[in-house]
């Protein structure tokens, strides 16, 4: 797993339209955004950020750019998830598992996911 960038909630969004299917031009963005009202500038001063903490790289087309993801978002995904994990559950996965489990919130296909999950574990 690369370095840990921290992004935010708002971050997150501008990501996962990148991820979708990148490169992305500022338009494109605008477009798959335009459910949030953020103006314009909002999510430029997003992909601005974005790019300084390194999270996407720009290459100039015409009078824009293009943005492409530097880190995949499996990456993030298991970054974010260790954070949460530490911050919250000290660091045990078991008892994060655990408490949703008992909370009686995971429908039966993802009860049935987590025990399929434990069976392949156990057989390695």
């Amino acid at each position: 797993m690369k370095q840990f960038i921290s992004i935010s909630e708002s971050e997150w969004l501008v990501m996962k339209i990148i991820w979708d299917e990148p490169p992305k031009t500022l338009q494109d963005i605008l477009s798959s955004l335009k459910q949030s009202n953020w103006s314009t500038t909002t999510i430029q001063t997003y992909l601005a950020r974005l790019v300084k903490k390194g999270a996407l790289t720009t290459e100039r087309q015409g009078k824009g750019y293009l943005y492409y993801p530097a880190i995949s978002e499996i990456d993030c995904q298991l970054a974010e998830g260790k954070s949460f994990l530490n911050r919250v559950y000290d660091g045990s996965l078991s008892r994060m598992v655990s408490g949703f489990v008992k909370s009686g919130n995971l429908s039966n296909d993802e009860l049935f996911a987590l025990k399929k999950l434990i069976e392949q574990q156990e057989k390695k």
